[in-house]
């Protein structure tokens, strides 16, 4: 057969994988994922460990809920993009997790969610749980693997988080907090992707230890170990073998309703003002060794809100910091608006109305390519 003329040759041919990923790095997600359909070499180079690192994963959008009464359902699940505009990246239907009558959204880390998964069937009693399984799912690319049951009792129910970071291992964590009558932390269960296995570990923190569970506080999975707040002003940390154990203070632990999260790979903290509860304190983690906390910025709810006096914690919630920049999401009022504030410029935004119905846990999504999880199915 005879080559084609130089003029109809496809010019991409000659691209290098380096060069195309270099190019794909540039678009946004939504029109990454539909490139991965361009051909099999497209497919390949995208779910590539390497070259996913090198593509936009980004804060994307964020999961929420909404109760209403007056439908059938009378829950729904909602996805919103940071923007607010345009099609939603995310449709959260979850009609591709198997059996499930129920599903409900626990945690989001690094692009993968943990949901519980409620089975068909009449419930115990009107005080107990449900028979439910955990499932760690893609939202993306709609793949899913359904958890072995820990060792829990009958009826009860735990704190949950996910651990995941595909810089550090293509297999995720999921783990619970053991806790005594009176909520305190007697130890974690953790189920690792690798083994396919909950192992149970012992606290090493010491005793009356109760993680926050309340006023939407979020544990932060960072550089491999998981921390949380608790109610005495300080951060548990723990590895993902259960072997390394820490607190650190909390920064001014006079302060009220302390949350953390994380910005440009550092863990950062809020809390009130002891001296003004309408002004809130960010700071950062300067130094993971030593515990030093620096106070990045203080803002007044007169700024955020108009002149209004808003507390937070009940006025307004914080639900994420931009991973990247300094922009801080959260929502306020009955209406439940999303808002952000740009701490550099001093700007507030307002992004769009959730709805009064609208509950939380509104759970920030990082997209992610990722083609299938390590142990399968």
């Amino acid at each position: 057969m005879e080559d084609l003329p130089m003029g109809r040759r496809n010019p991409a041919a000659s691209l290098t994988d380096d060069l195309i990923v270099e190019i794909l790095r540039r678009f946004p997600v939504r029109s990454v994922c539909r490139f991965k359909r361009v051909c099999r070499s497209w497919r390949s180079l995208i779910a590539d460990h390497e070259h996913r690192k090198k593509l936009p994963q980004t804060l994307s959008g964020f999961f929420y809920e909404s109760l209403n009464g007056e439908r059938c359902p009378c829950l729904a699940h909602h996805f919103t993009n940071v923007s607010g505009k345009g099609v939603p990246l995310i449709f959260p239907s979850f009609s591709f997790l198997p059996q499930c009558d129920t599903v409900v959204p626990l945690d989001c880390c690094n692009g993968l969610l943990l949901c519980r998964c409620f089975q068909p069937g009449p419930n115990n009693g009107d005080d107990e749980v449900g028979v439910f399984h955990y499932v760690v799912c893609n939202p993306a690319t709609k793949e899913w693997v359904m958890l072995p049951d820990a060792n829990w009792a009958n009826g009860e129910t735990r704190i949950a988080c996910l651990c995941f970071d595909q810089a550090i291992s293509s297999h995720f964590d999921v783990l619970e907090y053991v806790e005594a009558e009176y909520e305190d932390v007697t130890g974690v269960e953790i189920y690792s992707s690798e083994t396919g296995l909950w192992t149970l570990h012992e606290s090493g923190w010491g005793d009356d230890v109760v993680v926050r569970h309340w006023a939407n506080p979020r544990s932060v999975f960072l550089n491999g170990f998981l921390h949380s707040a608790t109610c005495a002003a300080e951060i548990v940390v723990v590895d993902m073998e259960g072997k390394k154990w820490r607190t650190i203070a909390m920064p001014e632990p006079e302060g009220d309703t302390g949350i953390i999260h994380q910005t440009q790979g550092r863990l950062c903290a809020f809390n009130v003002d002891p001296d003004d509860i309408f002004r809130l304190s960010i700071w950062i983690l300067e130094d993971y060794d030593t515990d030093n906390w620096i106070l990045k910025h203080t803002v007044s709810s007169l700024r955020l809100f108009g002149g209004k006096k808003s507390q937070f914690g009940f006025d307004y919630q914080i639900i994420v910091v931009h991973p990247e920049c300094n922009l801080i999401f959260f929502v306020y009022g009955w209406d439940k608006t999303l808002m952000a504030y740009e701490m550099d410029r001093k700007e507030v935004r307002v992004i769009r109305n959730l709805g009064h119905d609208s509950s939380d846990p509104y759970l920030p999504y990082v997209s992610l390519f990722y083609e299938s999880f390590a142990d399968g199915r």
